[in-house]
């Protein structure tokens, strides 16, 4: 299989779902991929997005989990409102765990796409009443 990365518009719910297959991150170049062609995507939209990110395909090895996470949480602040992710292999989970505490990014991970969606629309719902972000995401 080959490297794809999708974007798709979800209008009933304003948010983007990202997916990717056989996208392994091996290194420092497979980031700098990853990160051109995410922000390629996200910058086609007029203003920041709420992002739901499925990570089953997404894969982040060990050599590569320190220049990812600096590179992921760069690409949230510029390009997402909020983020929240779903599935995932555990190394991928962890990295995400891990750099976002190291990083201020959002570190949320659930099991499936109607878990992660229904936490963002709370998170909204939070927002709009003036509550503190659910989403872990330190503001920017």
């Amino acid at each position: 299989m080959a490297w794809k990365m999708t974007f798709d518009y979800d209008d009933v719910h304003d948010v983007v779902t990202a997916s990717f297959q056989d996208c392994v991150l091996n290194n420092s170049l497979d980031v700098a991929r990853w990160r051109t062609e995410v922000e390629g995507f996200l910058s086609r939209y007029p203003s920041k997005v709420d992002l739901l990110i499925n990570l089953d395909g997404l894969v982040v090895k060990y050599t590569a989990g320190r220049v990812f996470g600096r590179e992921r949480s760069q690409v949230l602040a510029r390009f997402t409102k909020r983020s929240f992710r779903f599935g995932g292999d555990e190394m991928t989970r962890m990295f995400v765990s891990t750099s976002g505490v190291i990083n201020g990014a959002a570190v949320n991970v659930y099991r499936n796409r109607e878990e992660a969606l229904q936490a963002l629309l709370a998170d909204r719902k939070a927002e709009a009443a003036g509550r503190p972000s659910l989403s872990g995401k330190k503001a920017i």
